[in-house]
């Protein structure tokens, strides 16, 4: 038997929690959801043609609600109350609450407030409006099923959105068993996770097919773990607080990742902060670090860097990080956000994105360029470092920067780039650095680099930009934020946080 849960209606945006409205005038992400609303990704139609003849009575408002669900003869939802505080840093006990939806019986649950409240059947979809008002009056609590947690994922639920990225999102809830999807993986309870450029580029379908559907965005996490395989050895325990890349799959509540990718976690910071670090920060930091190898470990004190996106938020943390070493700092950002990064530091010189505004004060100049936009295939970059510079490019993807950006939308097409721009110019002072493999190339730098970050973030040396922290259903419009290019600092998303 087929059974069927509907989305409730969103609710309007507040400007309270994670979504601070800005004095003054309302902020870049209220203004994008806003604009979005109409076509949020959480309104899509999903009764097929045998469905609705099926339902004849069942309204457009309620097909624009409805997802029907194939998992099995009844669909069981259970929510978590009280669950977690993304941001205190500390787990509290899993009291959960079953819903259980039936065709033939119709019966419900308590009902907590959460997204799941007014969760429907087809049926319940087309009772009048009496009934439909005394849907939520709590009925029944149910344990949930044996070995198995709720979890809600935003998911690509298709490729034919037009490219423009975040339309095809949906919200799915399901019963997933504690168990690592391999041997080699950790079963991990998801407290905050990236929404990247990575994302935006991923579902709009670059890189993703139709047989990888549904594909859920979020390359990285923070969570504790549920579960491990076999494989997993030490240092890693049932309970531990970990951070790292799990490629695709972190906005949901659970998610299961290789071991290779985690990094055990300072409990001392918070969850949106760990999620900053682990890559865009550490982006920044890997560069600084790769380019000061380069001068035998010399300090940045009175040296030139060059930084190609400095609003974006690897830019910024670069900054942040050149100005404690006492860099000297020169990067490009929109005119509209010259006056808060000239903030940043006293030693900042700030450009607008043309080649022909920038290079010819910097030319032949610069000990150090970070490039994070490739707008020319790094050539112009290359220009502008003096005879004992080294450039370093990031595998970055920067969404609205430039009309005449690479067309670099893959990891794959831009080291190609990469290669033909280095061969052109025969570039022995150049290193080109992809976080995720230096990861796995380089763990153990990479682990000491990542805690030394977050003992800086302990001891308020630094302080991780979180520009907007997002429910699940909410992440398309983080999308479209993101590709206007309207974020300051990173999009953090709070898989438990309420809408």
């Amino acid at each position: 038997m087929v059974n069927s849960a509907a989305l409730p209606p969103r609710s309007p945006m507040r400007p309270t929690g994670g979504l601070p409205k800005q004095k003054g005038k309302m902020s870049a992400f209220r203004k994008v959801a806003g604009k979005a609303r109409s076509a949020s990704p959480f309104k899509k139609k999903f009764l097929s043609a045998e469905n609705k003849a099926e339902f004849p009575h069942v309204t457009a408002e309620d097909d624009a609600r409805v997802e029907i669900s194939q998992d099995g003869e009844r669909d069981e939802f259970e929510e978590g109350r009280g669950m977690y505080d993304p941001d205190a840093g500390e787990s509290r006990t899993l009291n959960t609450l079953t819903r259980s939806l039936s065709l033939e019986s119709g019966t419900e649950t308590e009902d907590d407030g959460s997204l799941l409240s007014g969760y429907r059947t087809i049926e319940d979809s087309v009772r009048d409006e009496e009934s439909l008002a005394s849907f939520d009056a709590p009925k029944e609590t149910m344990p949930p099923p044996e070995g198995k947690v709720f979890t809600k994922s935003v998911v690509l639920s298709s490729l034919n959105d037009g490219g423009n990225g975040g339309d095809s999102l949906v919200l799915r809830a399901q019963h997933r068993r504690i168990m690592p999807e391999k041997e080699n993986h950790a079963f991990i309870n998801v407290r905050a996770s990236s929404v990247s450029p990575f994302d935006v580029v991923k579902c709009r379908g670059v890189g993703v097919t139709k047989d990888m559907l549904p594909y859920t965005p979020g390359q990285v996490v923070v969570g504790t773990i549920e579960a491990l395989g076999s494989e997993v050895k030490l240092p890693f325990q049932i309970g531990d607080r970990v951070v790292g890349f799990v490629g695709h799959g972190g906005n949901a509540r659970f998610v299961s990742a290789e071991a290779g990718n985690l990094i055990k976690a300072s409990p001392n910071i918070k969850n949106s902060q760990a999620a900053c670090l682990v890559e865009d920060w550490m982006s920044a930091y890997r560069a600084l670090r790769i380019a000061k190898n380069a001068f035998k470990g010399a300090a940045l004190f009175g040296m030139n860097v060059f930084i190609t996106d400095g609003f974006s938020a690897i830019g910024q943390a670069a900054i942040h990080l050149a100005d404690l070493e006492g860099a000297n700092i020169y990067c490009c950002a929109r005119r509209s956000n010259h006056t808060y990064i000239q903030s940043l530091s006293s030693r900042m010189h700030v450009y607008e994105p043309r080649i022909e505004a920038w290079m010819p004060d910097i030319m032949e100049k610069m000990d150090i360029v970070i490039d994070n936009t490739c707008v020319d295939g790094y050539a112009s970059s290359w220009q502008a470092l003096n005879d004992n510079g080294i450039l370093v490019c990031l595998a970055t993807v920067n969404m609205g920067y430039s009309a005449r950006g690479c067309g670099v939308l893959d990891i794959d097409d831009m080291l190609r780039k990469f290669s033909q721009m280095k061969a052109k110019y025969t570039m022995s002072q150049t290193v080109f650095l992809d976080i995720r493999q230096d990861l796995k190339q380089n763990r153990t730098e990479f682990t000491r680099d990542l805690m030394y970050l977050m003992f800086l973030v302990e001891q308020g040396k630094i302080h991780p930009k979180v520009g907007e922290k997002v429910a699940l259903d909410d992440v398309g419009d983080a999308q479209k934020l993101l590709a206007n290019g309207k974020n300051n600092g990173t999009i953090v998303c709070l898989p438990w946080k309420k809408s």
